[in-house]
């Protein structure tokens, strides 16, 4: 199969959704750093921002994209974009994830969870028998998307 390049994408729906979560996160943490430096010096806090620097770059956001033939997703501004074919999706349901599953790139037991903010989730379950997790603050709007009829599928 061919790949396409994005500009050749009928992308019939497209959401990012903030994170929110992770954010706050870093922030919290850098605060914390930063009262540190009170009592250890600059360098720690030097480290702890190469650390946190990244992950708030990567983690800020995570963007969906589903089209005629896949569902694409990728977290902030897209250093690596996860693929899935459409025709690989056996079923999707509208799923709230429990606090503990955590938030960035998650495996859990049953299944594979990524998210950058909020409880709410699409569970994919593919013909292979894995199951996806994607966050999203639109559940309803992904699920919708994933289950209309591809254009001329």
């Amino acid at each position: 199969m061919q790949r396409r390049r994005p500009e050749e994408w009928a992308i019939s729906y497209r959401h990012t959704q903030p994170g929110y979560f992770i954010l706050a996160v870093c922030v919290a943490i850098g605060a914390l750093g930063a009262a540190n430096i009170w009592r250890t010096g600059p360098m720690p806090v030097i480290l702890m921002l190469i650390t946190l620097l990244p992950i708030a770059a990567v983690f800020h956001s995570l963007t969906v994209e589903v089209d005629d033939t896949e569902l694409r997703w990728y977290f902030g501004p897209g250093f690596w974009t996860y693929r899935l074919a459409r025709d690989e999706i056996r079923k999707v349901a509208v799923v709230r994830n429990h606090w503990r599953s955590g938030f960035g790139i998650r495996m859990r037991p049953g299944f594979r969870l990524y998210n950058v903010s909020g409880l709410d989730a699409v569970e994919l379950q593919l013909k292979s028998g894995d199951i996806r997790r994607i966050g999203t603050d639109d559940p309803k709007g992904l699920a919708a998307a994933l289950q209309s009829t591809p254009r001329g599928g």
